[in-house]
């Protein structure tokens, strides 16, 4: 199994007040145009250059209504899929995929939202705070999704995907060091690509290539697309500078209303 480090990475601890910027996706002024304040966190934390390049690589292929997967960024294929409709979506961040109030939106992605001893409310302040003993029911469990995760810790039952988006440095996940960055992007590039899936709103991959990216990450610490054969192979920093940079493009949900 791969020792998996945070690389520089200064992610926030994703509770239910973080990523703001990401959630809404509001332009954020002292930035470039369409890039916001969670993907510029993402940039410096990626190592420089390559996270940048990366990130900004899959956006403008999304900028060009033009889905595009791993392996069509690192062929370099720029080009519009012959006769293609389908328009990419790059999907929502972890940001909201945490937040009990877009619960429903588990469901149509494939997953079960878990249940918490109490109401999930949001809060700016550290009393309170959700932990994991407050967890009834796991829902969609990391170990059913992403195999071979192991907890960290001396616990060795279920451990809900939502708990990654929550607490991704959490010591069930080996603390900030360990894999719960990474497994938290690629939790919500597994929701995405379950809830995105028409041809105006398609997620650039699939469950299972999303889940083929932890397998490799966690085998080898690279990752290259199961058709290709790479020269340069994509670091877990890498990995999460693609995924994170897709996020909010062409991505509305269906309102939600009441019965």
């Amino acid at each position: 199994m791969h020792t998996f480090g945070t690389q520089g990475n200064s992610m926030d601890n994703n509770r239910f007040d973080s990523e703001q910027g990401a959630l809404h996706g509001e332009p954020q002024s002292a930035i470039a145009p369409g890039v916001n304040l969670a993907r510029r966190r993402l940039f410096r934390g990626a190592g420089g250059g390559a996270g940048v390049l990366l990130a900004v690589s899959a956006k403008s292929a999304l900028g060009g209504g033009v889905c595009r997967s791993p392996s069509a960024i690192m062929s370099g294929n720029t080009s519009p899929r012959p006769a293609s409709s389908t328009v990419c979506s790059g999907g929502r961040s972890p940001g909201f995929w945490v937040q009990p109030q877009h619960s429903p939106y588990w469901a149509p992605a494939g997953a079960t939202f878990p249940q918490v001893n109490g109401n999930i409310v949001t809060c700016s302040t550290a009393l309170q705070k959700v932990v994991f003993t407050d967890i009834t029911n796991q829902g969609t469990s990391l170990q059913s999704v992403f195999p071979g995760w192991t907890c960290k810790t001396q616990y060795q039952g279920s451990v809900s995907l939502w708990w990654v988006l929550n607490a991704p440095n959490d010591a069930i996940f080996g603390g900030a060091a360990g894999s719960g960055q990474l497994l938290r992007h690629l939790t919500a590039a597994w929701l995405n690509a379950g809830y995105f899936t028409s041809n105006s709103t398609r997620y650039p991959m699939t469950k299972a290539q999303v889940v083929d990216m932890w397998t490799q990450l966690s085998k080898t610490g690279m990752y290259c697309p199961g058709s290709m054969k790479c020269s340069k192979p994509w670091s877990p920093a890498e990995v999460i500078a693609y995924i994170s940079g897709m996020y909010d493009d062409n991505a509305a949900v269906d309102n939600l209303c009441k019965q």
